[in-house]
């Protein structure tokens, strides 16, 4: 299974819901600058207690360290440009910096894949 590691910070509130079968996920976009100084936008989704926890503590302008399985997302722009973003299902959220929590979250749950 291919990984993708991670360190940005929250680009708004974290917005939860549930799946039609009562299942918690957890989104939010996170900001993480390259080496080159560039900014890439990565769109996290977090399931279940470590979704619930993300919800719980994070806020825009948190820095996070995001471990988890990552997938490329084809879409058309408005103008008809063909384009993709990176989305990334989290299996581990490290709340880093200042903010409402300073522990870091695992989960240990089982993904829905």
């Amino acid at each position: 299974m291919l990984e993708i590691q991670l360190i940005g910070n929250l680009g708004k509130d974290p917005e939860a819901r549930y799946t039609p079968e009562g299942v918690l996920v957890c989104s939010f976009p996170v900001a993480v600058k390259t080496h080159k100084d560039e900014t890439v936008w990565v769109e996290v989704s977090a399931w279940r207690e470590l979704g619930e926890r993300c919800h719980q503590y994070l806020a825009k302008g948190r820095q996070v360290f995001v471990r988890g399985v990552p997938a490329v997302e084809a879409y058309t722009r408005k103008n008809g440009e063909a384009a993709a973003s990176l989305k990334v299902t989290a299996q581990v959220v490290q709340f880093l910096g200042s903010g409402k929590a300073e522990a870091e979250t695992d989960s240990s749950a089982e993904l829905p894949f």
